[in-house]
């Protein structure tokens, strides 16, 4: 990956090691509050990454960790996630052909044809 960083996992499944992840994933985890940035400047002693979550918000950080651990899992196993749902009202298209693998190139074509 090319626009990565690096955290330090603080909850979760992950807590206590360093991971790098795509930015994104990153910046998601330490708004998340289930990481820190490795590369910031240090703490003191005494400093906290932050200020003391609430249960709701702890509880919150745990399962988004918990699910970003569970889906990097299951990307890593190559298990497809279940498809969602079409958006509501909107319009889904089979993008399949009529015989999968049987199609007409200009190759296979009868003189007639072209």
């Amino acid at each position: 990956m090319a626009d990565e960083k690096m955290v330090d996992v603080i909850l979760g499944p992950y807590r206590g090691n360093r991971l790098t992840m795509s930015t994104a994933d990153a910046d998601a985890a330490v708004n998340g509050h289930w990481a820190t940035d490795a590369n910031a400047a240090p703490l003191g002693p005494d400093e906290e990454p932050h200020p003391p979550l609430s249960d709701e918000e702890r509880t919150a950080a745990l399962d988004a960790a918990n699910a970003w651990a569970k889906q990097t899992w299951e990307t890593a196993q190559g298990t497809a996630p279940p498809e969602p749902p079409p958006p509501e009202g909107g319009v889904t298209r089979d993008m399949e052909g009529d015989e999968p693998g049987k199609y007409t190139t200009r190759a296979t074509r009868s003189p007639r044809q072209r």
